[in-house]
């Protein structure tokens, strides 16, 4: 339910330890390093230290780094092992790591980019043949040789004219020229494939002729023979590349099995990657190196423990103001799936507050009113907790899973009390097949007989929401020592809004409630008119307080919007009835069970897909916008510690 504190850590030890204290560094996990690049602004700073600069080296494992991935890429097009559902890292201990054999690794990562290259030849040269095949393909019925470009005294021209052009006519105008021998080959939609052959001394004459006629000649460029004979060629050279083809894929197939050592050499190249381009954060001396850094104050025992161990200089303190401080959430088992909500939108400002605990009920109840269907949340639950069973899931996978599964039990518990189990199916399914009647009744009510209730209650559960945003907004205030602002701008609208929901509903509970309200709005509309402006000054304080009041309208606007609550909820619902209601249309008997079933299938998973999406964006949007904009601060920065990080396997000694 809170934000960790951090504190500062500065260090500086000599250059000769500094491999040694990155690594250890690296190894404990839990100290982002400081870009301290701004501090060379300094000139007497300039004057005494310099950047650290571990560019090429990092330049060179990155480009290892690219072939590796490269061949792994390649291979899992090849790979005929059944892909998992969700990808995870596989555990493996730290010694094991280091006994990677990276030579063997390489000299496979240039295997398989070396067949990945004859591959690639071979497609280039069928696309070649292919382009060929193209090109011929209209001159088939043309008898000589495409090599044949003149003699002594003639020349040969092929060519195409547009299918406009009147070809007999223009042969005519041709033969006018005498010496000359023209001839149509093939025509298609487009084009007419003419050739002829001439006297050398004619031969700009004629071009020029057939340019006014749109003529473009056709080169067959490295071409023997007829264009028969090179299609009966092109067609067996293209068979014999495509079993090449087959052959290469069959060794890709079979190299698959590289993949786990080539994975584990990308994880162990990408931390030496790391540790070299983090160094472009440190200063140096010629024999002296400084880091700065954040760790979790709960952390800094640990850490002391560990620099101490290295003979360095360093040093701890508290955040001071204007510093950057990353935020790391810190939450209860329970709640720590529903940071996935917070990150989404943005973390808080390290000196804000962290709502995740308080708004995660809010949300797996909002989640759960709008699919209302127990059907629906027993397979998102039952699916996530296999999910989360069978796959050893991280970081935000991890989180959203869990979160269905959460939102899935609540869609159950709200399903039951509004007699939703995959809408009405056992009751059509007992009416249609079985011809009895059943009954499954709602444990509170349903929302279809009695959508004004539902109504009530959702705007009920908005107030109850609201109203603890505003609450945390003068926690916040008061904890800064604002208890009058606290009081003006929360505490007065606790009284305006509270005293009107008496005035205007409260006769249904008590007739003493109306008079009771009546004097709460008017004492909050009165405190609010009062304190709106008392930060301006003249006509400001006066404007300030009727804007105040003004802002009933956003409040009034921020409870309505828990409406949604109701309209989702129904549309699920009504969605629900209408496919059991055409699933039944075939009556019972066997064909009418398979379509019943048929249709049960795909229409309620449709529907489940679209207002399980729907409920998602709107719950979020509940916290988002009418929750969170009561007193959110955000623009936190993500604490990222200098760690091993790694892509395929998860380092056992790093679990905490």
């Amino acid at each position: 339910m809170s934000i960790v504190k951090m504190q500062k850590v500065a260090v500086i030890g000599l250059d000769e330890q500094k491999e040694s204290i990155m690594g250890k560094l690296m190894d404990f996990g839990a100290c982002e390093l400081v870009d301290q690049k701004n501090k060379l602004a300094d000139e007497e700073m300039r004057s005494l230290v310099i950047l650290d600069d571990g560019h090429d080296r990092a330049a060179a494992l990155d480009a290892k780094l690219n072939r590796a991935e490269s061949a792994l890429r390649f291979l899992e097009k090849y790979d005929l092992s059944r892909e998992p559902l969700f990808k995870t890292r596989r555990l493996m201990k730290s010694d094991t790591v280091k006994k990677i054999d990276r030579e063997s690794a390489e000299e496979s990562i240039k295997s398989v980019l070396a067949l990945e290259e004859r591959l690639r030849e071979t497609n280039d040269r069928i696309n070649k043949l292919e382009q060929d095949e193209i090109l011929i393909a209209p001159w088939l019925g043309y008898a000589t040789p495409l090599e044949m470009i003149k003699t002594p005294k003639a020349i040969i021209h092929e060519g195409i004219v547009p299918i406009a052009v009147d070809v007999t006519e223009l042969i005519n105008e041709l033969e006018e020229f005498g010496g000359i021998v023209v001839k149509r080959i093939n025509s298609d939609k487009d084009f007419n494939y003419i050739a002829f052959i001439c006297l050398i001394s004619q031969e700009d004459e004629i071009m020029a002729l057939l340019k006014q006629k749109g003529f473009s000649e056709v080169y067959f460029k490295g071409l023997k023979g007829t264009a028969a004979e090179n299609s009966e060629r092109i067609r067996g050279e293209k068979e014999a590349l495509e079993a090449q083809i087959k052959d290469i894929e069959r060794e890709a197939s079979s190299m698959a099995t590289l993949r786990h050592s080539i994975e584990n050499y990308c994880d162990v190249i990408a931390i030496e990657s790391d540790k070299e381009k983090i160094k472009s954060k440190l200063l140096k001396t010629k024999k002296t190196f400084c880091l700065e850094g954040w760790i979790p104050e709960r952390l800094v025992g640990k850490a002391s423990a560990l620099l101490d161990s290295m003979n360095c200089f360093y040093q701890f303190a508290q955040p001071e103001e204007g510093d950057e401080v990353p935020v790391l959430l810190d939450n209860k088992n329970f709640f720590v799936p529903f940071e996935a909500i917070t990150e989404m939108y943005s973390l808080p400002d390290y000196r804000g507050f962290d709502p995740t605990s308080i708004f995660a009920l809010f949300y797996a109840v909002f989640f759960g009113m709008m699919l209302s269907d127990a059907g629906y949340g027993i397979i998102m639950a039952v699916g996530c907790l296999l999910a989360l069973k069978k796959f050893k899931l991280e970081g935000t996978t991890y989180k959203m899973i869990k979160l269905f599964f959460y939102c899935g039990i609540s869609t159950v518990f709200w399903g039951a009390m509004f007699g939703g189990w995959f809408g009405d199916f056992i009751q059509v399914f007992a009416r249609t097949i079985l011809g009895k009647e059943v009954t499954v009744a709602p444990l509170w009510f349903n929302p279809l007989d009695d959508p004004m209730k539902l109504l009530i209650f959702s705007l009920a559960l908005g107030v109850i929401h609201l109203f603890i945003g505003m609450g945390i907004k003068a926690y916040m205030q008061i904890k800064e020592g604002n208890w009058f602002d606290a009081l003006c701008d929360e505490g007065f609208w606790y009284f305006t809004i509270i005293g009107l929901i008496a005035l205007l509903g409260g006769s249904s509970v008590s007739p003493v409630l109306p008079g009771i309200g009546k004097w709460l709005a008017i004492i909050g509309a009165a405190g609010l008119l009062l304190t709106g402006g008392r930060h301006n000054k003249g006509i400001g304080k006066i404007t300030g307080g009727l804007s105040n009041i003004y802002n009933i309208t956003s409040y009034l606007s921020d409870i309505l919007s828990y409406a949604r609550l109701l309209a989702l909820g129904l549309a699920t619902g009504v969605i629900a009835q209408v496919v059991n209601t055409m699933g039944s249309l075939f009556g019972g008997g066997i064909a009418g069970l398979i379509i019943l079933v048929v249709v049960f299938i795909f229409g309620h998973a449709l529907n489940i897909a679209i207002n399980a999406l729907g409920a998602f964006i709107h719950a979020s949007r509940l916290q988002y916008v009418e929750f969170f904009g009561k007193f959110y601060e955000d623009g936190g920065e993500p604490f990222e510690p200098f760690r091993k990080k790694t892509k395929y396997i998860k380092i056992e000694q790093e679990e905490e």
